[in-house]
């Protein structure tokens, strides 16, 4: 698989040939790297709603395995390599976000309508390809002509570049963070396996409104993945997170259980109150700030124009980005993904053809959102379809915007690669060929990890969370039955919880921006367990105690979360995968 490649070191340079950039053990690392990252991150969404591309670690580990083994392989694993091998593991790792794993799958499956694991593998591979291809057209627009700053991207690049540089300083982070996730993997055994060592968490005994609040999920739970999610976000995010788990857990929920609203007082009883002013503001804090950048919006309808072919591949400053039978690829893929939505989701034509079509325009408006802020709105773009199509039933709408969603994340994640290899002079059509690989591997490993999970936690418990999910699951409902087959006071609580997300996005324009809550992060814990959000603000506390004392130390503690959180997710994964095969009894 050793390739010629065409360098491109600045724009309108004279492309250099080069070689050694495509290579099998790039490609193969990718792969297996992608592998474990698809089920760390499957595992990660279903409890926290949140995922890690994992660009940065895998160029750290693909350094450091290469650097340990370069007696058996002499030959330098340089930085082209490492950008395909960060490129294919990253394609792979997020591909259970594309398929829907964390939110559309599993709110159908919750409501009633299960689906064939060959068909969420086709579905991926599908919603891979055509968000690939969506960015491959505007990689010439988003990164080469209007530079926009893709900051992943060029963090990515920038930790390869100083892998480079400084291969001490390289080795040393990686130690870090393959250390970390060694002890999260031996803490979370001992946690969850055999023998329990760990306990669970610690609980508040203390009583309001009659209630004991150990009950509800009140403390803080001992799991290295939460709190490293809360250093990954940040300390305002972490914050607001505690924010909105007290005043969900300590504020509403004891007196939605002293006022007879719910049938007891356990975790998920409250929650199928509480996930309605939850998903409010989490529907305020993400719809909104869309309507407030509405140029970006109106910007990216401009660059629809990259979908018509102005010039052949290999014109003069540009590199090609198309690899030989795409448009065939693409085509089977479009023919795919109508196939499934009609054979298998059972949905019609006309929202199959919404769906798709909606999923280009969106996933373009995406990849330009993702290029000036670094934010991917994925799921409020698939909300927008969900809610658009709300008249064609339920599945309809969840798939049509499922469709958005996929297309859409694979669309901003090869964005964030090509913006990583226009900065090392990487092959556009090399990186190409990567996410295409990734994204079949990633679906192929994503939807056998998702299954073993559910088998042995279930969906929206208190192990598995799955924020993303419910928050689909209730948008669906109440799409489907009207606010008033809602529980009791949860639609005006939802409203409210609009009104509060609303408020925060507009003040988070102002001056004031540093002292607003996240209405996303207190949504989101409105749905999750107490003590998972406790953990996530202990994240962001150290987050801030570590800045102080270390004012320089921001990458260190960076392969620390990313360690902390693949070992947790990996371990949790073989855990369930034991459970199910009966070879663990479930805590």
């Amino acid at each position: 698989m050793e390739s010629a490649v065409a360098e491109v070191p600045a724009e309108g340079a004279p492309f250099v040939e080069r070689r050694r950039e495509l290579t099998v053990r790039a490609v193969v690392f990718g792969c297996v790297m992608g592998v474990l990252l698809s089920a760390g991150n499957i595992y990660m969404g279903l409890k926290t709603g949140f995922i890690d591309g994992g660009s940065i670690t895998a160029a750290l580990v693909g350094f450091a395995f290469f650097a340990l083994i370069k007696r058996l392989s002499p030959r330098t694993f340089g930085a082209r390599e490492n950008n395909i091998a960060q490129t294919t593991a990253s394609s792979a790792a997020v591909m259970g976000f594309a398929i829907g794993l964390s939110s559309s799958m599993p709110a159908l499956e919750m409501m009633g309508h299960p689906f064939p694991g060959w068909a969420l593998v086709l579905w991926g591979i599908a919603l891979g390809v055509l968000g690939i291809f969506v960015a491959s057209t505007l990689r010439e627009k988003l990164v080469r002509a209007d530079r926009l700053p893709f900051p992943t991207g060029a963090a990515t690049a920038e930790v390869i570049e100083t892998i480079g540089a400084a291969h001490k300083t390289a080795m040393h982070r990686a130690i870090i963070l393959i250390g970390t996730a060694a002890f999260a993997m031996a803490f979370t055994w001992f946690r969850d396996g055999r023998p329990t060592l760990i306990p669970q968490g610690w609980m508040v005994g203390a009583v309001v409104a009659g209630v004991t609040l150990s009950k509800i999920t009140v403390g803080i739970n001992w799991s290295p993945l939460m709190i490293s999610t809360g250093m990954l976000i940040g300390e305002r995010a972490a914050f607001s997170m505690l924010g909105g788990a007290v005043l969900g857990w300590i504020v509403l929920a004891p007196q939605i259980i002293h006022a007879g609203l719910v049938p007891a007082a356990t975790y998920s009883d409250c929650n199928g109150w509480l996930i309605w002013p939850g998903v409010g503001m989490l529907l305020g804090g993400s719809l909104v700030p869309l309507a407030l950048d509405w140029r970006v919006v109106v910007r990216s309808f401009r660059d629809l124009g990259g979908f018509v072919p102005k010039a052949k591949d290999g014109a003069a400053g540009s590199a090609p980005t198309t690899i030989r039978g795409a448009k065939t690829l693409l085509a089977s893929a479009i023919v795919l993904v109508f196939a499934l939505c009609i054979g298998v989701f059972h949905i019609g034509f006309v929202a199959s053809l919404v769906g798709l079509v909606s999923a280009v325009v969106l996933a373009n408006a995406c990849g330009r959102t993702a290029g000036e802020t670094d934010y991917a709105p994925t799921g409020a773009f698939g909300t927008i379809t969900q809610l658009a199509l709300a008249g064609n039933g339920v599945v309809s709408s969840v798939v049509a915007g499922s469709v958005v969603a996929g297309a859409s994340t694979q669309a901003s994640q090869t964005l964030w690669a090509f913006k990583a290899g226009d900065r090392l002079g990487g092959s556009p059509r090399a990186q190409l060929t990567a996410q295409l690989i990734g994204a079949v591997v990633g679906s192929i490993a994503g939807v056998p990890t998702y299954f073993i999970l559910v088998k042995a936690y279930g969906i929206a418990t208190e192990r598995l969370p799955a924020p993303s999910a419910v928050s689909w699951r209730a948008t669906a409902e109440a799409i489907q039955h009207g606010i008033g087959a809602l529980p009791k006071y949860s639609a005006l609580a939802g409203m409210l919880g609009f009104g509060v997300g609303l408020l925060f996005a507009i003040l988070s324009r102002t001056r004031l921006a540093r002292f607003v809550p996240s209405a996303a992060a207190m949504g989101a814990a409105m749905i999750m367990p107490f003590s998972l959000s406790a953990a996530a603000c202990l994240g962001g506390l150290v987050l801030v105690v570590a800045k102080r004392l270390r004012p320089n130390s921001d990458p260190q503690l960076m392969s620390i979360a990313a360690g902390s959180i693949a070992g947790e997710s990996l371990m949790g994964v073989i855990i369930a995968a034991l459970i199910t095969a009966g070879l663990l009894s479930p805590g």
